[in-house]
């Protein structure tokens, strides 16, 4: 997209730990209301990119671009302010407080640098925690304890919180690890519905290929740190490389499977 500023550039990105390096030399874009897919083996250095890029973990090296402003070394309350969000492998939320105080916490917090709320929460931060409710479906759960909700829901809660900080950018990591074949179906139609009225820029970690497959518009295989693959899903089985190192022939049958019976893209409507 000539002339189009990209919502995050990654230049050269080295993450070291000690002489190991999680991430090495690694550089990719992702454009406005793009949804980019990383996949790749456990130990890839997926999650460590994530970790680098919301401000969780200090770059050894490189340079990370939010929307063309230089996010490299600010802090994850810092990143967050500027417009990027992000979930987590295990699903962190509050259990002792109810679906809308969780959000209204997310919303809050998430939106400027503040320390403490006061009385009570401003009007714009309940504004955001019920358009976050109802456009992750959560609306009918609002006054229950986090504690109670199943594994979907508590999936979706971290999602809401993510949304009602008001990114530009939605980083997910493996938002449908554990779920059943209708849960990740749900998952996707949240996530599309999401991307369709925010406007919404994602960059997603999944090994589920039929996920990945209904969703992403690019892909990229990380293996030991670096960039394996990048370009169409489909385009994935045909790289012998990657079939090798991570998809294998189950993996291929499977990758095949999801291009042939899903919904093609991130580009459909929500269900």
């Amino acid at each position: 997209m000539t002339g189009v500023q990209n919502a995050l550039e990654v230049v050269n990105l080295t993450k070291r730990y000690g002489a190991m390096a999680a991430v090495k030399d690694l550089t990719f874009h992702v454009e406005p209301n793009e949804i980019l897919g990383i996949s790749g083996p456990n130990g890839a250095g997926k999650t460590t990119l994530f970790d680098v890029i919301s401000g969780l973990s200090a770059a050894s090296a490189g340079r990370v671009t939010l929307f063309g402003q230089d996010i490299t070394g600010a802090r994850a309350e810092q990143v967050c302010h500027l417009g990027l969000a992000r979930t987590f492998q295990l699903n962190a939320v509050f259990d002792s407080m109810t679906v809308e105080e969780n959000l209204l916490t997310a919303a809050y917090f998430g939106r400027h640098g503040r320390s403490f709320p006061g009385l009570r929460f401003d009007r714009q931060s309940h504004a955001d925690c019920d358009a976050a409710l109802e456009i992750t479906g959560l609306a009918p759960h609002r006054h229950r304890p986090a504690a109670q909700l199943t594994v979907l829901e508590r999936k979706l809660l971290m999602l809401a919180s993510a949304v009602a900080t008001g990114p530009r950018l939605l980083m997910l990591d493996e938002p449908v690890g554990g779920l059943t074949r209708e849960e990740i179906d749900h998952c996707a139609g949240v996530i599309r519905r999401i991307r369709a009225e925010r406007a919404m820029t994602i960059v997603l970690i999944e090994h589920v290929m039929s996920f990945v497959t209904a969703l992403a518009d690019r892909v990229m295989v990380l293996h030991h740190g670096a960039k394996l693959y990048e370009g169409s899903v489909a385009g994935m089985a045909e790289s012998a490389e990657v079939v090798s190192a991570y998809l294998g022939t189950s993996g291929l049958r499977d990758l095949k499977q999801a291009a042939e019976t899903g919904n093609g893209g991130g580009h459909d409507d929500a269900a």
